[in-house]
C-alpha cells in the first residue's frame, strides 16, 4: 500500500465532504503519523493523549466525536479498548481497495444535526469510559448507569435528558462533595 496515496486519497475524500471540518483533519492527520511511527503496521495502537496532542485537540469531546466520526465515514476502522494501558487499535482505510469496509449509506447522511437535540441512552461501555477518562472508577460508572436506566433517562423533573454526560458530570461533582 502506498501510503503517499492514501493521505492524497483522504484529502481528495475530505474536500467532496461538507461534513468534515479542520477538528476531523487535524484526528486524521494524527493518526497517520502515529501510523507512520508504527512503521504502517495495520492495525495499530494508538494513545488517545498522544493523538489528541499531534492534533491540537483539546477537549475529550472533540476527540470522540470526530474519532466516531471519521469511523462512521469509512476513513478509519475504530476498535476501542477500554483498557487505558492496552490503547485502541486503528487501521486506516485504503480508498484503492474495493473490499475496502466504507459505509456507503453514510455518504448520504448528516454527520451531526446541528440545532435538533434528540437524546439518545448510552450503553454502559460509553459511562464507563467517560467515568474510566476522569480516573474514576467503574463500579461510579455501573452506579450512575443504573440509577438513570431505571429511571428511564429522565430528569428528576420527569423530562428526558438532554445530556447523559452533563447528568454524568453533575453526578460526579455531588459524589465528590459527598465524599
Amino acid at each position: 500500500m502506498n501510503q503517499t496515496k492514501d493521505i492524497i486519497s483522504f484529502f481528495g475524500h475530505v474536500i467532496k465532504d461538507s461534513r468534515m471540518y479542520p477538528s476531523h483533519i487535524s484526528i486524521y492527520v494524527a493518526l497517520f503519523q502515529c501510523w507512520s511511527m508504527n512503521r504502517f503496521q495495520s492495525p495499530f495502537r494508538i494513545c488517545r493523549a498522544e493523538v489528541m496532542q499531534l492534533g491540537k485537540v483539546k477537549s475529550l469531546g472533540t476527540y470522540h466525536r470526530c474519532i466516531k466520526e471519521l469511523h462512521l465515514a469509512g476513513f478509519i476502522m475504530y476498535f476501542p479498548s477500554y483498557d487505558p494501558y492496552k490503547g485502541s487499535l486503528i487501521e486506516i482505510v485504503d480508498f484503492d481497495q474495493p473490499e475496502s469496509l466504507i459505509n456507503k449509506s453514510f455518504w448520504e447522511q448528516e454527520l451531526t444535526i446541528q440545532k435538533i437535540s434528540v437524546f439518545s441512552a448510552p450503553r454502559l461501555y460509553e459511562v464507563e469510559l467517560y467515568f474510566n477518562e476522569r480516573d474514576l472508577l467503574s463500579a461510579q460508572a455501573y452506579e450512575f448507569y443504573s440509577f438513570y436506566d431505571s429511571q428511564n433517562w429522565k430528569l428528576s423533573d420527569g423530562k428526558l435528558m438532554n445530556s447523559w454526560q452533563a447528568a454524568a458530570r453533575n453526578w460526579i461533582s455531588k459524589e465528590k462533595k459527598g465524599s
